[in-house]
């Protein structure tokens, strides 16, 4: 991930606001897994109470995501941006204007789902995805070597992230 990217996801991680963290991903798909890989990995970690674990179907949790009132929302999927296998994206997602292009690899794209939020939240949510670009979607393979390295990359910055901000 380039230094640039990791700097302003540490900079969200370490705003004093409530985050939910969505876990998105089909663990029968290869790279697909990438974002329940990252979430069972946070789970070990301080943030295992912001943690939701929405495997393929993120807009089944959209109560639990209202209930939890977070003022961000970051959702971990693979994505497809047509970049090299295992590279790290952030971006913002705006609800208000759901992108034409997809880069979500789920059939209700994420922007949607933050639209879906947005309008039944009592507060302005912001929302971002940290996308991990796939490499194998086919049915029963093993996550690539490149996807699995940029998340154990990803988690353990977040855990850096959290324990740097803890004691402060």
């Amino acid at each position: 991930m380039a230094e640039e990217l990791l700097s302003k996801f540490r900079e969200l991680l370490r705003k004093p606001l409530k985050k939910v963290f969505v876990c998105v991903g089909n663990e029968l798909r290869g790279d697909d897994k990438v974002g329940i890989y990252i979430g069972r990995r946070l789970k070990r970690t301080s943030l295992k109470d912001n943690i939701i674990l929405a495997y393929n179907t993120p807009e089944n949790h959209i109560h639990e995501i209202l209930e939890r009132d977070a003022d961000i929302v970051v959702f971990f999927d693979a994505v497809h941006v047509g970049a090299p296998a295992g590279t790290i994206i952030f971006q913002e997602i705006s609800p208000e204007k759901p992108s034409k292009v997809s880069i979500s690899t789920h059939s209700i794209p994420v922007e949607t789902i933050a639209s879906i939020i947005q309008s039944l939240s009592n507060k302005r949510v912001s929302f971002y995805i940290i996308g991990v670009e796939a490499k194998k979607l086919d049915f029963g393979n093993r996550m690539s070597e490149e996807v699995v390295c940029a998340a154990k990359t990803l988690t353990e910055m977040l855990k850096e992230t959290v324990e740097e901000s803890s004691k402060q």
